[in-house]
């Protein structure tokens, strides 16, 4: 008897996954254990191994994004099952790439597109819909060989080979409009897009957050890393600011707990693990494709700087790779967002809390300035700081003897040491 393949619920917050690539082929015998498919969740790509030995019969085509426990395709003991079941879903057997130009009917005359333009919907994948506008393809020209006769990849590809559905000029071209709005690009909100966009809202609107700015004296800890980059060959690695915060952050918590600290229900949790989140930007081929994430650096009051250092640099490498894991992005308990290098000049903004930790710091662009220490004026380091607090776990007092800890360890790096 066939058994059912749905998309699997990979993490705590995953609600739905897209289907980025099927390994497989349509009807191919697949052992268990081989990679199947590979799933894009809002933010993470996974690779995932097939459960069963059978024949694999596809339902859902690349590119789709359905819910988790969604039915996604169906393993066959042997061939004359699987018949069975291509035969009960008609179009929605996926054929080999280089039989799909068999299957397909013949294109949809030009009359029938002017139709599906003014009010039909043409069934097609977002994947495929994203290539055809950037190949200038008329999807309503397009033969569709997805389930139930849906435009997938394979199929704009083919088109874009064959040449038999660039879009058409119906009628004469209209004159522009002077003053008329021109659109530049159109962007899904969905995915990593939708994802940053939900959880923003949604914590400021479920937590009282509070933000507060200052300025750090660094130029010890600049002198300070200066000695670390003369010795990178020997420790390995290129020390960052971003290592120093960090640490900085460990310290400060530990003399500080409720700083690390969650609102879990009805309850406020303290933790002690330290668990650093940093935000990496992932830029896109455009501005308005990039996007963020947040991995964690886990345990840290276990690790030292060149440790942090060391791991930062690898889950940024991977972040940006795209290869980074679940456990990677989990159980963050503060957050780190340095914008330094954003903006020239003094800048700094209010960054907001990742629920349901309680503290997000925002260094932003270390610059040299006039300053008088002891009655003279002299050139220092300035470090411009920004910190948003959620009110209803933490007060003022706790708050100021966590930020006066966290300056004091960023101004002179030998007070990480106490």
């Amino acid at each position: 008897m066939a058994k059912d393949y749905v998309m699997p619920k990979l993490a705590m917050a995953m609600n739905e996954g897209t289907i980025a690539k099927w390994v497989i082929e349509e009807g191919s015998l697949i052992n268990q254990g081989e990679i199947i498919m590979v799933v894009e969740t809002e933010k993470v790509t996974y690779d995932l191994e097939s459960p069963e030995t059978g024949y694999f019969h596809i339902i859902v085509g690349e590119g789709e994004t359905v819910p988790v426990e969604t039915v996604i395709g169906q393993f066959a003991q042997d061939e004359a099952e699987l018949a069975k079941l291509q035969g009960e879903s008609g179009a929605g057997a996926e054929p080999p790439p280089g039989e799909a130009a068999k299957a397909a009917p013949a294109p949809v005359a030009q009359t029938d597109a002017v139709s599906a333009a003014a009010g039909g919907r043409i069934k097609a994948s977002p994947l495929a819909r994203k290539m055809a506008r950037d190949r200038g393809i008329d999807l309503a020209l397009v033969s569709g060989t997805g389930p139930g006769g849906r435009v997938v990849k394979r199929d704009v590809l083919q088109a874009e080979e064959t040449g038999t559905a660039r879009q058409a000029v119906i009628g004469a071209a209209a004159p522009p409009v002077a003053g008329a709005m021109v659109e530049k690009a159109r962007v899904p909100v969905k995915g990593a897009r939708a994802a940053i966009g939900k959880r923003m809202v949604e914590n400021l609107s479920t937590m009282a957050q509070v933000s507060h700015m200052s300025e750090v004296d660094i130029t010890k800890l600049m002198t300070v890393r200066k000695e670390f980059l003369a010795k990178e060959k020997e420790l390995g690695t290129r020390v960052s600011l971003n290592a120093f915060f960090i640490k900085a952050l460990e310290v400060a918590v530990r003399h500080v707990p409720i700083a690390n600290a969650s609102i879990v229900g009805e309850e406020i949790i303290i933790w002690e693990n330290v668990n650093v989140g940093f935000a990496v930007a992932l830029p896109g081929p455009t501005e308005w494709d990039s996007s963020l994430i947040v991995p964690v650096i886990k345990n840290v009051e276990q690790k030292g700087l060149l440790q942090i250092d060391r791991e930062m640099r690898d889950l940024v490498a991977r972040a940006r790779a795209g290869e980074l894991a679940p456990e990677d992005l989990s159980d963050a308990t503060i957050t780190v967002s340095s914008t330094a290098g954003f903006a020239p000049g003094w800048a700094i903004s209010t960054p907001i809390v990742n629920a349901p930790q309680t503290i997000i710091v925002q260094p932003g662009t270390a610059l040299e300035r006039p300053v008088v220490v002891d009655g003279e004026i002299v050139i220092r380091t300035i470090l411009p700081f920004s910190l948003t607090f959620d009110h209803r776990i933490m007060d003022g007092a706790p708050l100021g003897r966590f930020y006066t800890r966290l300056h004091q360890c960023i101004e002179d790096p030998s007070m990480m040491l106490l």
